[in-house]
């Protein structure tokens, strides 16, 4: 498998842990802790603006120089906190890209070609994501999901789902198993120990909060990493 980057960091080697972060805590912390990844998430900013959201890029970089950004801007369907239409998505993307290493795509967003074409064109590494908030869909779906991420042109898939019995927590560890280069979180209460073990068997990150919870049954970074330091 080519190595595969999100700025300067190689992602594989050992599990690695994302922060997501909202406009207020890019203002507000002065320490990333352990973290290794930062995302920002754009839809859950208090001011849509776009001179806003290019300061706060602004902002974290000059703060953070060392730690590679994931830009996101959720659509309400898969677990946004704003409506935002697809045209000021891209128009977003298209403002922060260089103040950004990767961004993140719903795999079926209307929009995900053109922000594949995007990120090739300013050579930043695309992740497509899946969300499902009820349920842990088949290997029919997951296997759909994750062809239709690498025909876009991803350089990660992303998949976050929720499992309602022990069955789908298995179907997902499989499929990590499986494939490669993915991301994968089984999300809510009964999948909490998944953030633990699904890096540790192949999924590239996890993500753990370090100001704000954005998914079901996330944890702290420092519970992540007491976790990571054992093994």
């Amino acid at each position: 498998m080519p190595q595969i980057k999100i700025g300067s960091l190689t992602l594989g080697p050992r599990p690695l842990i994302a922060v997501p972060l909202t406009d207020m805590d890019v203002s507000s912390v002065e320490t990333l802790q352990t973290a290794d990844i930062a995302e920002l998430r754009v839809d859950m900013f208090s001011d849509l603006h776009l001179p806003h959201i290019i300061d706060i890029f602004k902002t974290f970089k000059n703060k953070f120089p060392d730690v590679p950004v994931i830009a996101t801007c959720r659509s309400k369907e898969e677990g946004g906190a704003a409506a935002i239409t697809d045209a000021l998505r891209v128009e977003i993307f298209t403002h922060i890209i260089d103040l950004t290493d990767a961004v993140d795509i719903e795999v079926e967003s209307d929009i995900s070609a053109e922000i594949s074409t995007l990120t090739s064109k300013h050579s930043k590494t695309l992740i497509t994501s899946y969300h499902n908030f009820s349920q842990t869909p088949d290997e029919k779906k997951l296997e759909e999901v994750y062809e239709q991420g690498r025909q876009i042109g991803a350089r990660i898939v992303k998949i976050a789902v929720t499992p309602n019995n022990m069955t789908d927590i298995k179907r997902l560890t499989e499929f990590t198993l499986n494939h490669r280069p993915v991301v994968t979180i089984s999300m809510g209460a009964m999948g909490m120990a998944s953030r633990i073990f699904l890096p540790l068997v192949g999924s590239l990150f996890t993500f753990a909060s370090l100001e704000t919870v954005t998914a079901p049954g996330q944890m702290s970074i420092v519970e992540v990493r007491k976790f990571y330091q054992a093994f």
